[in-house]
């Protein structure tokens, strides 16, 4: 009698590690704790608490996946394909990078240091249960991180990204994040930047740049696929962004106390500026009457984001503003987005909004042509049928 091979056979071993075993691979440099589909550090010190006093009690943690090899000059690395913050927990901890919060029970206030010998074996001599995965191509790796953590809502919609593409479209937007502008910008918290919520915010804006405002995170990743094997306009948002954030460091200051230094505001100032990219850089009186302008209509804007409910504007407040704080409401809707851009780019080049150029949508952005529009023109040129972006401005 014949038996057909499991078809998870090759993901079957399954082994034992220590804290000191992986403590000692830290050390040796042979752990690989940060691939490319791996998340950035999120867990708080509660959580990495939490996990310390369940390894003090001798209680299970979940397996932890690690996919081990050995260079051509006999070197060992050990990647942790998942379980990233647990290992990072426990080696922190040991290393004294923090004590136990109240998360830790009977452990509260303690430090490594501060743990008598008999609880420190405890914890060098905790094993974890480790499934070795054999040696594959980095497409499946992230394939297997990305179903194993699908279903885990601690990953958000950039984290899974991460693990699931790394072509051109997501080495781009990676590159642009690292930009010393964002942190000078103080656009992002600590925890956004735990989370790549700085890097989804970046690659809306490189989409926007493209093709103008989308009006849901979900279509990013259609982009993210469509851009995966080729990326013709990498150069081309490169040097916009290049132009764009040069410019705003010498307009403004960062972070400010204006509107600027809120994301949805920055949003509509980057698309202002990117649309006439081929303008930059400004000159000096450019600059300051551009930065004039800002501020005048930042105030303006906050003049009627505060209005009482029921209560009219000032007649001279100028149309621009009274489009753009209607389109501060819903921030992310698509129209609204649009009437931002709409109404700086009037501000910062012209010409002033009128009745009728509002009502005709004069705007860039607004005759830009659709991503669907693009594609189709590709199609018919190549005698295509299909768009690779079908519903991308769902």
């Amino acid at each position: 009698m014949s038996y057909e091979t499991p078809a998870n056979q090759r993901f079957a071993e399954a082994t034992h590690q220590t804290i000191a075993w992986f403590w000692k691979r830290l050390n040796a440099g042979e752990l690989e704790l940060s691939p490319p589909f791996q998340r950035n550090p999120v867990w708080q010190v509660s959580q990495k608490s939490y996990l310390i006093d369940t390894i003090l009690r001798g209680y299970p943690v979940p397996e932890l996946y690690l996919q081990s090899s050995t260079t051509a000059e006999g070197d060992e690395v050990h990647t942790v394909v998942d379980g990233q913050q647990r290992i990072r927990a426990c080696m922190e901890f040991v290393d004294g990078s923090y004590a136990l919060t109240d998360d830790a029970g009977d452990y509260t206030g303690l430090a490594f240091s501060d743990l008598g010998d008999d609880l420190k074996r405890r914890i060098w001599q905790y094993r974890f249960v480790v499934r070795s995965l054999p040696i594959m191509e980095e497409d499946e790796i992230r394939d297997i991180f990305g179903r194993l953590n699908r279903n885990n809502v601690a990953l958000n919609g950039q984290e899974l990204r991460q693990a699931t593409y790394w072509g051109e479209f997501i080495t781009c937007v990676n590159k642009l994040s690292q930009d010393e502008f964002w942190v000078a910008s103080k656009l992002f918290t600590a925890n956004d930047f735990r989370r790549m919520l700085d890097i989804e915010y970046v690659g809306e804006l490189v989409v926007a740049a493209l093709f103008g405002p989308q009006n849901k995170k979900s279509s990013l990743d259609k982009f993210y696929s469509a851009f995966e094997t080729d990326f013709p306009d990498r150069a081309k948002v490169e040097e916009i962004f290049a132009k764009v954030l040069g410019e705003l460091t010498h307009i403004l200051e960062w972070p400010n106390r204006w509107r600027w230094s809120k994301k949805v505001d920055f949003y509509s100032l980057f698309l202002a500026l990117s649309s006439r990219a081929d303008e930059l850089p400004l000159n000096s009186a450019d600059r300051v009457a551009f930065r004039e302008k800002l501020i005048e209509f930042s105030e303006s804007v906050n003049q009627l984001v505060r209005l009482p409910v029921g209560v009219s504007a000032d007649p001279s407040v100028s149309l621009a503003a009274r489009i753009y704080e209607s389109g501060v409401r819903n921030s992310s809707d698509l129209a609204s987005r649009r009437k931002r851009v709409m109404a700086l780019q009037s501000v910062l080049w012209g010409p002033e909004l009128t009745d009728e150029l509002e009502e005709s949508e004069a705007s860039p952005v607004s005759r830009l042509a659709t991503i669907e529009d693009l594609y189709a023109s590709a199609a018919s040129r190549d005698g295509e049928d299909d768009s690779p972006l079908d519903d991308v401005r769902e």
